[in-house]
């Protein structure tokens, strides 16, 4: 007779990530070049905004600690970008599109809803716990020690528990934004390209560093990446899914 095998559990967090963030079946499509192409405009986009910089610090080793440093800020900043990006994007595309496609909208914003409603939690419960974790050590170390490690102990695991949910939940958010690919197909690239523009604009008007012969037009290349990427993208929703930008089409058949 066969033993057991033990089959691992899978992470909880990874569980909820999927349930949250993972757009209904029938509004991915199944076709491999828009796939790949979700995945390298938002990836791709950034590579490309770090790169351009790349030879400014190849032969100057102390401008290295610079490069990383404005790399990982903007990193940082992109969840917060994209937490008020998306809503005002949607909001946007929802006020234009034809009046009687509007009626149907409804189901259609509760996933997307969820998804941003999960994300913004679990980025609060990493942020606020950190932050209060912090407060407490300062504020009443001294005169509560055991109680203050224990609530520091409870404000470490919450942190722990949103920055993994965040770890599963990014790779969603950066293909489907949100969900809001079950609104329209369109919105994640959309989407995408505003924040690229968005990161582009804060380098040029309020970068952390000066870079000495730094061309005013260089921070721009990951957004023309991303924008060109995403043009594809949408070409070829048109031309081989026939869906146009303003027109709210039916649910998707997976093809």
């Amino acid at each position: 007779m066969t033993g057991a095998v033990n089959v691992p559990k899978e992470h909880k967090d990874r569980v909820l990530a999927r349930r949250w963030m993972e757009p209904r079946g029938d509004a991915v499509l199944r076709d491999l070049p828009i796939a790949l192409l979700q995945a390298l405009r938002f990836w791709g986009g950034l590579a490309v905004a770090l790169a351009v910089k790349w030879p400014l610090v190849a032969n100057e080793s102390g401008l290295l600690v610079l490069w990383l440093r404005d790399g990982g800020f903007r990193l940082l900043l992109v969840p917060f970008l994209l937490l008020v990006t998306a809503p005002l994007v949607t909001v946007a595309y929802i006020l234009i599109i034809r009046p009687p496609t509007q009626g149907r909208l409804g189901e259609r914003l509760r996933g997307p809803l969820t998804a941003a409603g999960a994300f913004l939690g679990h980025l609060v419960l990493a942020v606020g716990g950190g932050a209060t974790a912090v407060w407490l050590g300062i504020a009443f170390f001294d005169e509560q020690p055991v109680l203050t490690v224990v609530a520091i102990t409870v404000c470490i695991y919450g942190v722990a528990r949103g920055i993994a949910f965040l770890c599963f939940a990014v790779p969603q958010v950066s293909r489907h934004m949100f969900r809001t690919v079950e609104i329209h197909q369109a919105l994640p690239a959309l989407i995408t390209v505003a924040l690229a523009w968005e990161l582009a604009l804060q380098d040029v008007f309020f970068p952390l560093t000066r870079w000495a012969g730094d061309p005013v037009l260089l921070p721009l290349g990951g957004a023309v990446a991303t924008t060109l990427i995403a043009g594809i993208e949408l070409w070829r929703l048109y031309v081989r899914h026939g869906m146009r930008f303003r027109l709210l089409t039916a649910r998707p058949a997976n093809r």
